[in-house]
């Protein structure tokens, strides 16, 4: 229960208080509320925005996709042919070595004479290569047979031929013997696997960019109901001033609320009997006044009348 307090007898009312039992102002502008659709804009401009930047960058990584896959070709150690070439493995995983048919050779560990020499020969005349892997303690490294993948990125192209389990991180030698020497085994892991994880995340990108923004598309787009509360309310400038706490009206009951009385129309009201006149004369004799007798007195107290004789 709220309580505004009255102005003292003969002050003037404060600014923004109405005397009470002042009639309320029908001209008085009703509140104006905040327009919902400032805020369903803000969302479709927002999901908008959001399905763009999702999106463009989706195909920004999509598209860093392919070049990523070339510099991880470019990444592999690689050993010329007819000499032994030294490698460092770091870590304990499975690598594949690669028959390279084009490509270039830098400086390298060992008694190969290779600095910067390039090459590129036909895949459809692949020479006969023999490859020995050491590790440093001189023991013969198992080497299996792969067919799988392959790559042809920038300026490499080159298809898997052999695959090594390497146990232990350590120094590592490789020995490629063969009659031709305008080819290099190319010594990495997979060339699509930086490449995979990067359309996997562009693609990520732009559907959870489009979902979102879709979403919130949708919510500033749909159509709000005012609450019911609000849309049955009578407007402040229509309501009728707060009663005082404390005071009730002289003469009601509360809960009471009195019916309206049917009155018939002034046509079809029945006339009263209005009462015969009465006359009197001057001088007419007025009826005798009857005087009726007085009642008999009480009987004394003691014996009731009528006792018997003794």
């Amino acid at each position: 229960m709220s309580y505004q307090p009255q102005p003292p007898m003969g002050a003037a009312p404060q600014p923004g208080m109405q005397p009470y039992g002042a009639a309320p102002n029908p001209y008085a502008a009703p509140p104006v509320a905040a327009p919902a659709a400032k805020k369903g804009k803000g969302l479709v401009l927002a999901g908008i925005g959001l399905a763009v930047v999702g999106l463009g960058t989706g195909v920004a990584l999509i598209a860093m996709s392919g070049s990523a896959r070339e510099e991880t070709v470019k990444k592999f150690a690689r050993a010329p042919a007819g000499c032994t070439t030294t490698l460092q493995f770091d870590k304990r995983a499975t690598f594949t070595l690669y028959l390279e048919t084009k490509g270039s050779v830098d400086d390298v560990e060992g008694d190969c004479a290779a600095n910067g020499a390039s090459y590129d020969r036909g895949d459809d005349d692949p020479p006969r290569v023999s490859l020995s892997l050491f590790d440093s303690a001189d023991q013969v490294v198992e080497l299996t047979a792969a067919d799988s993948p392959s790559y042809s990125t920038g300026g490499y192209r080159g298809r898997a031929t052999q695959r090594v389990r390497i146990a232990e991180p350590g120094t590592y030698r490789l020995t490629v013997t063969s009659d031709a020497t305008d080819f290099a085994i190319a010594v990495g892991g997979d060339p699509d696997v930086d490449a995979a994880s990067m359309k996997t995340a562009g693609i990520a990108a732009a559907i959870g960019g489009l979902l979102l923004g879709g979403l919130l598309i949708l919510l500033g787009t749909r159509k709000r109901r005012p609450p019911v509360a609000a849309a049955n309310a009578v407007p402040a400038w229509q309501q009728a001033p707060a009663p005082v706490p404390g005071y009730q009206p002289q003469g009601t009951v509360p809960g009471y609320q009195p019916q309206p009385q049917y009155t018939p129309p002034p046509s079809y009201a029945p006339a009263a009997p209005s009462a015969p006149p009465q006359w009197s004369q001057p001088g007419a004799p007025q009826p005798p006044t009857v005087q009726h007798p007085a009642a008999p007195p009480s009987p004394p107290a003691g014996s009731g009348w009528g006792a018997p004789e003794r």
